[in-house]
């Protein structure tokens, strides 16, 4: 990846979070989509991507874009995204097998 496509991926990626900690979740899902687009294997940006369709009350989509990655249990946010997809879909098991699969990532690291 160039310099300049790094550059434009790392704007997408803040831009899309402004647009979530603002609540402007038209726009998060559509600067997700194309952080998504230009980083297609990106598990990051698929998480934003996700998390953007969750957060605009579209389980569906959010549990299709954390599949791949929160499924198997090796990206934390896709699978905690993916997790709450199943939860409003009432596919509840597949959501705790996602996060049974992902212990590795978040046990151990509650310093209370």
């Amino acid at each position: 990846m160039s310099p300049v496509d790094v550059h434009k991926a790392t704007q997408l990626r803040q831009l899309t979070y402004y647009h979530l900690d603002n609540d402007l979740l038209d726009n998060a899902v559509f600067l997700a989509g194309r952080l998504h687009a230009a980083e297609p294997r990106s598990p990051d940006a698929a998480h934003l991507l996700a998390l953007s369709y969750l957060r605009l009350k579209r389980p569906k989509a959010a549990y299709d874009y954390s599949h791949k990655h929160g499924a198997s249990g090796r990206h934390l946010g896709c699978a905690y995204v993916f997790a709450l997809a199943c939860l409003d879909l009432g596919r509840h098991t597949d959501g705790i097998t996602a996060l049974e699969k992902s212990r590795a990532l978040w046990a151990g690291r509650n310093n209370w």
